[in-house]
């Protein structure tokens, strides 16, 4: 198994989620209606955790949203960590390999997420920053809805680069 190549795979694709999650698919410009491409890729890193350097990639899309998106430092650094870290330790459970399993757990984990992020604005007290629980439940079903597929297409582009 070539680690680098897989290493440098998921780093590309984190870029290119990242791109076009704060530029086309921002919930800024579009609301909660597209999918959060970003949390999809560390759910996945955190299912599939036989990727070396996986928690670093998780860390750094935290981090590069928390850059990019304008919000406050750290609040996407650490709502995607922990989605990471709760994802992965509940892996060593549960077998998440199956497509269903798979489709609840990026459910839970952007529920997770996006409650934790509004947590810490309503901390900060931020006005600016108000998210709804129809909004949430919409951004988790639509990440559901793409995110199964789109493990299935990492999956398959993961493999074929391991050959």
């Amino acid at each position: 198994m070539n680690k680098s190549i897989s290493i440098i795979l998921f780093v590309l694709i984190s870029i290119i989620f990242i791109t076009l999650q704060s530029t086309l698919l921002s919930p800024r410009n579009v609301g909660y209606v597209f999918p959060d491409l970003n949390l999809i890729l560390i759910v996945f890193l955190a299912v599939y955790s036989e990727v070396r350097g996986s928690f670093l990639i998780a860390t750094g899309n935290g981090y590069m949203m928390d850059v990019l998106s304008g919000n406050l430092p750290g609040t996407f650094t650490i709502s995607r960590l922990s989605a990471y870290l709760l994802v992965r330790t509940s892996s060593n459970h549960v077998y998440l390999k199956k497509w269903l399993i798979q489709g609840l757990v990026i459910f839970l984990a952007t529920i997770f997420s996006w409650t934790f992020i509004t947590a810490i604005f309503k901390i900060k007290q931020d006005t600016h920053f108000t998210l709804t629980l129809s909004e949430i439940m919409t951004q988790a079903v639509v990440n559901t809805i793409v995110g199964v597929p789109l493990f299935w297409v990492i999956v398959r582009l993961h493999a074929k680069l391991q050959k």
